[in-house]
């Protein structure tokens, strides 16, 4: 079998999805793709990089394009690619603290606040709707992986309630934002 770099992230994305971030193995997932462990290293230099790989594909493949020009359309965009894929939050997380410049979306949403902050603080607003929206799908994610496993007795996935949540929380942020523009 001739492998290559797209089969590898293909192969991962699959695993996360039926197995979660703890069931992904370089060796597993070799040994899914037929090939020895060794010949992945070929493709991605460490599991690592891997997940930075997956983490780009999760954005990549949002129903729609991340917006760069509505800071709360943004928000829920990220939240949707996030929740596309088992864990997601947790990768993509994972991958912005490994290599910070490498997701091209999150690096592009400083200019959502660009006209009403100065450079350095229009990333910085930018740091904090993405970090409010990575915690509080993370934790939607792990919550509804608690349900599955029955640990927890329900969790409204994705209900009204955690919706409403969720756009309070980025209405908020972004209100805080305009209000503390220079």
């Amino acid at each position: 079998m001739v492998l290559d770099r797209t089969q590898v992230v293909d192969g991962a994305c699959e695993m996360l999805r039926g197995q979660g971030l703890g069931g992904l193995s370089m060796r597993r997932l070799a040994h899914d793709l037929g090939v020895k462990p060794g010949a992945l290293y070929y493709h991605v230099e460490s599991k690592q990089h891997l997940l930075v790989e997956i983490a780009t594909r999760i954005l990549d493949s949002a129903p729609r394009t991340i917006s760069t020009t509505d800071a709360r359309q943004a928000a829920n965009d990220i939240r949707d690619a996030l929740l596309s894929i088992r864990d997601g939050a947790e990768v993509v997380s994972f991958a912005l603290a490994f290599r910070p410049g490498a997701l091209d979306p999150f690096g592009q949403l400083h200019r959502l606040f660009a006209d009403r902050h100065p450079p350095r603080e229009a990333r910085w607003a930018a740091r904090t709707l993405v970090r409010f929206v990575l915690g509080f799908v993370a934790e939607e994610q792990n919550q509804a992986e608690l349900v599955s496993t029955t640990l927890l007795a329900d969790f409204p996935t994705r209900a009204a309630e955690t919706d409403s949540a969720f756009a309070f929380g980025v209405e908020a942020i972004v209100s805080g934002l305009e209000a503390v523009a220079t």
